[in-house]
Parts: structure tokens; sequence; C-alpha cells
């Protein structure tokens, strides 16, 4: 039945295909780069840092030399920052085991640090025309309405049912295009709530259009539910710059940030809990000049309230602590951003 797929998809993507930077190179340590920054993360997000990042870094070896805070700053903004530790740490390994040569074998691929059986299959299809699958969310999502597959496709039956329709359908002679194919159609047409099924080249042959309940498919992922906490973070500055220290707390751990605490509730002392922080940081307490507004910020499963306080530093640097300017904030993690762009008013207000 998925056999039908492979033609219609194919003459689709050829009118329809988007004009992507890394469409087309063929170079897998690219193709690799873009499938790693658009997991959890929108197209449209990605394309000026898969630019920024070719251009800073075009080949693994250059990745790898890099040092992983520099790294992590051009990763800034992106989230999810496993992924880009993860992109140094498996450069490090192509540098040491593969001459700084990206491996073509797709056990080797697999080897590398942050990349699964998805990652392998996208890599080594488009790059090396591997006959392999891909299978992620929006490819899931458009096999399950195709075949009306019901149950939990995660797992069990219906996850091999959705293996064997994906290697079906799989177009061997271009698994790439086939691949690509599959993958944006889920993500522009077969979208999860209004997919346009009018426009979808598989419409005639999907059991879920014929349906006329299109989005009953697939089964939805129960979702863990928000935990509210509450954090205070110290916006230290001297000058025109913010202090930045190293391993700054659980939230962001291996990141140069704002020093965070987390508090009791939302009536918890901040001021006693950053004043314990800097105690472990083996520094005495800066100058408080003030609170600035609290600001939310959520990070996967949390919804985070977070209290600023802003401390004046007028002592020498201690070690292992860097200055960021205020206008770089871009160059830190959303979190941090959030804490630096708040305090800027009561910044201005003692300045002034």
């Amino acid at each position: 039945m998925v056999r039908t797929i492979t033609t219609a998809l194919g003459a689709w993507f050829q009118k329809s295909q988007r004009s992507l930077p890394w469409r087309g190179v063929g170079d897998p340590y690219a193709i690799w780069l873009s499938e790693v920054m658009l997991q959890q993360t929108r197209v449209a997000t990605v394309i000026p840092y898969w630019n920024r990042f070719i251009q800073q870094f075009p080949d693994p070896a250059a990745l790898a030399e890099a040092p992983l805070d520099e790294v992590l700053e051009m990763w800034a903004g992106l989230g999810y920052y496993s992924r880009g530790r993860n992109l140094h740490a498996a450069a490090k390994q192509i540098v040491e085991l593969h001459h700084g040569s990206f491996p073509r074998d797709p056990q080797q691929i697999r080897q590398l640090p942050g990349i699964g059986e998805y990652t392998t299959a996208a890599i080594c299809s488009i790059a090396f025309d591997e006959p392999l699958a891909v299978i992620d969310g929006n490819v899931e999502r458009v096999l399950c309405r195709y075949l009306c597959l019901d149950g939990d496709h995660r797992k069990g039956a219906a996850r091999t049912l959705l293996r064997e329709a994906a290697e079906a359908a799989l177009d061997r002679s271009h698994p790439g295009d086939h691949n690509q194919a599959m993958m944006d159609l889920g993500r522009t047409t077969c979208t999860p709530r209004s997919p346009d099924c009018r426009a979808c080249p598989l419409a005639s042959g999907c059991g879920a259009y014929a349906s006329g309940d299109p989005t009953r498919w697939p089964l939805p992922k129960v979702r863990r539910a928000n935990e509210e906490q509450w954090w205070a973070t110290a916006v230290v500055v001297t000058r025109q710059e913010v202090l930045l220290w190293p391993n700054c707390g659980e939230l962001l751990n291996g990141h140069m940030g704002t020093p965070m605490v987390r508090l009791d509730g939302p009536d918890g002392d901040a001021k006693f809990e950053l004043l314990r922080l800097f105690k472990t940081l083996a520094i005495d307490a800066p100058e408080l000049i003030g609170h600035a507004d609290r600001f939310q910020h959520s990070i996967t499963h949390r919804k985070l309230q977070v209290s600023p306080l802003v401390y004046r530093w007028n002592r020498s640097i201690p070690e292992g602590v860097k200055l960021l300017p205020f206008d770089a904030a871009h160059r830190v993690p959303a979190l941090h951003r959030k804490a630096i762009d708040a305090t800027k008013e009561l910044l201005l207000e003692t300045t002034s």
C-alpha cells in the first residue's frame, strides 16, 4: 500500500522543495550540522545559526580545535545545549579516530556522541545515498495518518509497523530526496493541528483524509505537566560589563552565565540565598544595587519565575570569570540574556 507514496512524493518534492543552504552541498559534515540543529527547532531559526557555524567552523577539525565555550557561545539561543556539547565532542572523535574526515560507515557514524538512528539515516541517505529510511516526528505523523495507524506508534507492534512502512515506502534510487521529502511534507503540509490535505500529494491514498478527521492520528503523546520553580540570579556588573561565571548552576551546567540559585517558593529570600551562593564561589559578596523585575522562562517541563538581583563589582576579576558587554547579551543562553535585559532599566536609573 505504501509503495504508492514513492512516485507521488518524488514528483511533489521536485516542485515544492524548500531552498535551504544545506541542500545540495553533499558534505556530510554540513548535513550533520543541519540535522542536529533542526532537532526541536524551526527551520527559519536554524538557517542563520547554520550559516554562522559553517563560516566559523567549516570542517570537523575547525570545530574540534575551538574551545567549548566558543562553540556554546555560537549556539546561544538555539536551546537544548547538550546538542552543542555533543557536536564538539563528536568533532574531536572524528579528528582522533577518522583523521578529520567524516566517516561513511553507518556503524561508525552511529558511535559519534549525540548521533542516534534518525540522524545516522539522514546523513547516510542524503550524503552517501545509503538506502536508510528516516523516521522523525514529521515522518511518524505522515505514515500514521496514511495508514490510520492506531495505538502508540512509539513502542510495540505499532512501532514495528511504522518502521516496516517507512522501509517499504523508501525510494531506494533516491533515498536522500525521499527522506527530505517526507520530512518536508510533515513539516509544511501534514502538520499536527491544521493539515492542508488538499495540497498533499498523498491525499488520494491517505486513510486519515478519507476518514474526514485527519488529526485523529497519530495518538498524542502524554505530556509531562509543567513544574513551576522559583529562582534568583545575580547580575554582577562592572562599568559597562557583566561578570559571567563558569558552570553557574544546574539549569545550564557547562555554560558561562549569571550565577543562579533555586528558592523554596515565591517568598524565598533571594538576597540570602545569593549570599550563600557567593560563598560557594569563594568570593566576598559584591555591593547590592537593587532588585529588577521578576521574569518568566521555560525549560522543557519547568516554568521558571526568576528574580534578578543587581550587584556592583569593585575588585579585581576572579580567575575563570569572563566579562560580557551589555550589548552582547545575545552571546549567552536566553535565560541569562533575559536576566541581563531585565536589569538594564535599573542600571540606567542608578548610573543617572
